[in-house]
């Protein structure tokens, strides 16, 4: 009798913790949601069209017929293995405007700078913005205001350098030469500010390195984390999205924020699980998020357009 009671606590336990969020079976649809601010997020993904990075591209693009993406949020390690040496570097071509060239992904891409980025000229991926119409990023961190169509709910993207709070990348200077000068108590102090007078409905904070991770670096402490965690926490931000770990991930932590990370748009790493993780593949793919008044779905499609999990989470 003690088996049986265990087992049905165990069942509902797990219908319970799963009520928002599934695994999904194969060609299951792609949703496309009314009344929605729509974009795609994808990261880790700059090499020149090889480890399944154009089929991604490819499964983007015929995505984003169905959905209509406002734009692109790269999370990250955007070229590799060093970054871009001027605006003119050929990988812009190779890794960017040859992958990314489909008619629906030609809309803004707003990025971030990941580990790879940093080995490179950083500056230069800030000044390709004035010479793309698509590319977006206007400082080492920035961020800005959405409102979702036909309502007065508002949407606040953050946009962070997290490599600024990676203590030992300053350890490394022959690494990361271009975090030289960089003050991070600065940024934090910046991220503090602009939360605590936001009247957003919505809170995104966008960044390369976890805070949670089931995959390769779980054992490790976080660096970004040990920041990140108590302002996460201190303005119930909705949702943290990352990249760093090439693979796809849904954690929950204790509190308001839902956690993602989308690191799979070219060469995978194996992934794994711990206490937070919802959802954990290494697959190449993207997500795609449709934040509504009350609720915002999130769609994670593998490079052959397939929805392979999707979840949902209230304001």
């Amino acid at each position: 009798m003690k088996l049986i009671q265990k087992t049905f606590y165990y069942l509902l336990l797990f219908f319970v913790i799963n009520s928002n969020a599934q695994t999904l079976k194969k060609n299951d649809p792609i949703l496309a949601p009314k009344n929605t601010f729509n974009f795609f997020v994808i990261g880790d993904w700059g090499r020149a069209g090889h480890f399944l990075q154009k089929e991604t591209a490819v499964a983007m693009d015929n995505a984003a017929a169905k959905i209509n993406p406002m734009f692109i949020i790269s999370t990250g390690d955007n070229f590799y293995e060093y970054g871009v040496a001027s605006v003119d570097d050929p990988q812009w071509w190779y890794s960017f405007e040859n992958v990314y060239n489909q008619g629906h992904l030609l809309t803004e891409w707003f990025p971030v700078f990941g580990n790879h980025d940093y080995r490179g000229n950083t500056k230069a991926q800030i000044d390709y913005s004035k010479k793309s119409r698509r590319w977006k990023m206007p400082d080492y961190y920035y961020s800005f205001e959405k409102t979702i169509p036909s309502t007065n709910v508002k949407i606040l993207f953050v946009f962070l350098d997290t490599n600024q709070f990676e203590k030992s990348y300053y350890k490394r200077p022959e690494a990361y030469p271009d975090l030289k000068g960089k003050n991070p108590e600065k940024q934090i102090k910046w991220i503090d500010s602009l939360l605590t007078h936001s009247k957003a409905d919505w809170k995104f904070l966008i960044g390369h390195h976890h805070v949670y991770t089931g995959g390769e670096r779980k054992d490790l402490v976080s660096e970004t984390g040990e920041v990140l965690k108590p302002i996460l926490e201190k303005h119930n931000v909705h949702s943290y999205i990352c990249g760093h770990e090439h693979d796809l991930q849904h954690l929950k932590a204790e509190g308001k924020t839902e956690f993602f990370i989308s690191g799979a748009g070219s060469e995978l790493r194996e992934t794994g699980s711990m206490k937070y993780t919802k959802f954990a593949k290494s697959v190449n793919g993207f997500m795609s998020f449709s934040v509504g008044e009350k609720e915002t779905l999130v769609q994670v499609i593998d490079y052959k357009g397939n929805v392979i999990y999707k979840t949902s989470f209230e304001k």
